[in-house]
C-alpha cells in the first residue's frame, strides 16, 4: 500500500515534469524567434556590410574570375562578376576544385554602384577630379564621371571603422531612397511610407467598427439562437483565406461603391476611373474587413472579464446602461482592444495577396501622401513592404543577385511590426496600470 507521503512525492514529480515541460515550449519557440531572426540578418547582410570582394584563378588555364560570393553550397560556388560582364555570363558557377583553384583577396578591386548600369566590379587604376577608372579582370579600362556614380570603395582595404560607416551609410540609403532603374540600387523608402499609412488607415476603419459590433453582441443582443450564430460567424471569418477577401473587396469596394462614387461626383472624368480602381482607400478597407473578426472577439472576451459586482455598482449608483458602458465598461475592456489591435497590425503588416487585387504595385511614383487636407491620396495606389519581397523574390529576371535585398526588406518588415506592436502593448500596459485597482 503506497504511503501518502510517497503519493506526494509522485505528485511533486509530476507537477515539475509539466513545469519543465512548458519551459521547454517556451524556450524552444524562443529559439525559433531567434533563429529566424538570425537568418535574415545574415542573408541581408550583403546587402548592407561592404563584402570582400575575391579573385579565382585556375592555375591549369590561367584564367582568372573577379567577383562577390552571393550562394555557395557544398559542390559550387554561385559569383556575381558585375555588370560590366554580358548579362548571360554575369553569374558564373564555380566547381570546387581543390588545389587547381588559387582564391585571393586583391587590394585594388574596387565596387562601384552605378546610377545605370548597377554594380561594377574591376580593378582600380586611377582617380582624378571627376572621374574615376577601373580595369577589368581582361585589362580593359573604363572610365566613369563621379557625377554618375552613388559611391565607390575599395572593400579589400576597409578598416572596420571604414566598414561601419559604409555600413550604416548603406542602411540609411536602403531606408531613406526609392527604387533606381536598376535592382541592385535604391530603397525601400516608397514601400515603408505605404506599408505604414495603410496600417494606420486601417486601424482608423476597423477599431470603432469592431468595438461597436462587439459591445452590441455583448450588452444589447440576447442569448438566443441568432446571437450564437452570429458568433459562430465572426469567429469562422478569421479562417477564410485572405485572396478571398481580395476578391471581395475588388468587387464590392473598387467596382461597387468606387464605382458609383464616380458616377455621382466625378462623372465629367469619365470613362477615367478616379474612385473605381485600385487605390489605398480600398486596400485599407480590404484589410479592415480581413482583420474585424480579431478585434471583435479580442473586445468581447475583454468585456465578459468585468466582474458583474462592478457593473451592479455603478447601477446600483444610478447610473444609466449607457453611462455605465462608455465610463466603466469600455475604459476597463480597453487593455483587451489593444490586443485585438496588436493582432490585427501582425497580420495586415503582412498580407499580400488580397492588396494585389485591391491597390498594392510594383512600382508607384509619387506617395500617398499631399500637403493639402485630407493629406492622404486615398484614390492613388501605392507600395508595400510585402509586395516587394514577393516581387524580388519570385518575379525578377535574376533572382540570385537581389537576394540579400529580399531579405533586407524583410528585416525592415520586421522591424515595422514589431514597432507598431510595441507601441500598442506600451499603450495597453498603461491602461492596464491605469485601470487595475478597479478590478481587484
Amino acid at each position: 500500500m503506497t504511503s501518502p507521503l510517497a503519493k506526494q512525492r509522485s505528485r511533486w514529480r509530476f507537477d515539475d515534469a509539466v513545469m519543465f515541460f512548458c519551459a521547454g515550449a517556451l524556450v524552444l519557440a524562443l529559439s525559433g524567434l531567434g533563429v529566424m531572426l538570425s537568418l535574415l540578418l545574415q542573408q541581408a547582410k550583403p546587402q548592407w556590410w561592404p563584402m570582400p570582394i575575391y579573385e579565382w584563378t585556375h592555375a591549369a588555364t590561367n584564367t582568372a574570375v573577379l567577383g562577390l560570393p552571393i550562394y555557395r553550397d557544398d559542390s559550387a560556388l554561385l559569383v556575381d562578376q558585375g555588370a560590366l560582364e554580358p548579362a548571360e555570363t554575369r553569374l558564373i558557377r564555380l566547381e570546387r576544385q581543390g588545389r587547381d583553384v588559387i582564391r585571393s583577396k586583391p587590394e585594388s578591386a574596387i565596387l562601384v554602384q552605378h546610377k545605370i548600369e548597377g554594380r561594377i566590379l574591376g580593378h582600380y587604376k586611377s582617380l582624378d577630379v571627376d572621374t574615376l577608372e577601373l580595369a577589368t579582370r581582361h585589362g580593359e579600362s573604363y572610365r566613369y564621371a563621379l557625377s554618375d556614380v552613388d559611391y565607390w570603395y575599395l572593400p579589400n582595404q576597409l578598416s572596420s571603422f571604414e566598414q561601419w560607416s559604409i555600413a550604416s551609410k548603406n542602411v540609411l540609403r536602403f531606408l531613406t531612397q526609392g527604387l533606381e532603374p536598376n535592382s541592385e540600387a535604391g530603397g525601400v523608402y516608397p514601400a515603408v511610407v505605404g506599408t505604414v499609412v495603410m496600417v494606420f488607415l486601417m486601424t482608423v476603419f476597423v477599431m470603432p467598427l469592431g468595438v461597436l459590433a462587439a459591445v452590441y453582441l455583448h450588452e444589447y443582443a440576447g442569448d438566443g439562437y441568432l446571437t450564437r450564430l452570429i458568433r459562430t460567424g465572426v469567429h469562422n471569418l478569421a479562417a477564410i483565406p485572405s485572396v478571398i477577401y481580395g476578391v471581395f473587396g475588388l468587387g464590392l469596394f473598387v467596382y461597387g461603391v468606387g464605382g458609383e462614387l464616380d458616377r455621382l461626383f466625378f462623372n465629367d472624368s469619365l470613362p477615367a476611373p478616379t474612385f473605381g480602381e485600385p487605390g489605398l482607400l480600398w486596400a485599407s478597407l480590404t484589410l479592415a474587413l480581413l482583420t474585424l473578426p480579431v478585434v471583435i472577439v479580442a473586445t468581447e472576451e475583454g468585456m465578459s472579464r468585468i466582474p458583474r459586482s462592478i457593473v451592479e455598482a455603478s447601477y446600483a449608483l444610478g447610473a444609466t446602461r449607457a453611462e455605465t458602458l462608455i465610463r466603466l465598461v469600455l475604459p476597463l475592456t480597453a487593455p483587451a482592444m489593444m490586443t485585438g489591435l496588436i493582432l490585427a497590425i501582425a497580420r495586415a503588416a503582412g498580407e499580400v495577396a488580397p492588396l494585389m487585387l485591391v491597390g498594392v504595385v510594383e512600382y508607384a511614383p509619387t506617395l500617398p501622401l499631399k500637403s493639402e487636407f485630407p493629406f492622404l491620396a486615398l484614390d492613388q495606389k501605392f507600395m508595400h513592404l510585402g509586395h516587394q519581397i514577393y516581387d524580388l523574390g519570385f518575379q525578377s529576371l535574376d533572382s540570385s543577385l537581389v537576394q540579400a535585398r529580399v531579405y533586407a526588406t524583410a528585416v525592415v518588415l520586421f522591424a515595422i511590426v514589431v514597432a507598431l506592436n510595441a507601441l500598442a502593448v506600451a499603450l495597453r500596459n498603461r491602461l492596464n496600470r491605469r485601470y487595475q485597482n478597479l478590478l481587484r
